[in-house]
């Protein structure tokens, strides 16, 4: 069984994690070649399962996987019973870390495909204008540039009064949470990240 998101861009699961804290594969059930968790329950040859780890296929725009995601924590087994393993409800278990630690901070920061086609129509002209016109390239940039300042400024504005800290600014903009408070925080008069506790940090 799997957990989805609303985008269809995250797959998660629980991983079965065995004795020697590795990950349970294909290759470990060669009767049927099922990876499941369930499987792994000591029977007919098959490795006992410790516990679960919560992963996730993570895929792009075209429904390709892009990317896997492990949590860091082991979460308790219980053979008979799937609701408990993978703790749906209860705001435990792997579930809830692959929910609150990857899907939803992922899905908050991906970009719309609109948005997408839009950045790679404008990087495909760009490119050609740069070859046939590099001065008026130059020019597009620097107005780029500053509609990206402003854009990021608004943005950066909006995540912390939303209550983002600068680790998931910084994480978004593929920098440090310094990084993104150097850039943004003497416009938006936002407290130091140094040493201040930080919301939702």
């Amino acid at each position: 069984m799997g957990w989805a998101t609303e985008d269809g861009r995250h797959e998660g699961y629980a991983v079965a994690v065995l004795a020697d804290g590795r990950e349970a594969t294909a290759a470990d059930n060669p009767g049927t070649g099922n990876a499941a968790w369930w499987c792994f329950d000591g029977r007919d040859g098959r490795p006992l399962a410790v516990g679960v780890r919560a992963g996730c296929d993570c895929r792009d725009g075209r429904g390709r996987t892009a990317a896997e995601w492990r949590g860091a924590m082991v979460h308790p087994v219980d053979f008979g019973d799937t609701e408990t393993t993978e703790n749906w409800e209860d705001g435990r278990g792997p579930f809830a870390e692959w929910e609150a630690v990857h899907a939803r901070p992922a899905t908050a920061a991906a970009v719309p495909d609109e948005a997408a086609a839009l950045l790679d129509e404008a990087r495909t002209l760009l490119a050609q204008l740069a070859e046939e016109r590099p001065l008026a390239a130059l020019r597009a940039v620097a107005r780029l540039e500053a509609l990206a300042e402003q854009a990021g400024r608004a943005a950066a504005g909006a995540a912390q009064r939303g209550g983002e800290s600068w680790t998931g600014i910084g994480k978004a903009l593929g920098v440090s949470k310094q990084a993104a408070h150097q850039r943004f925080a003497r416009h938006l008069g936002a407290p130091a990240a140094h040493g201040a506790q930080e919301p939702g940090a």
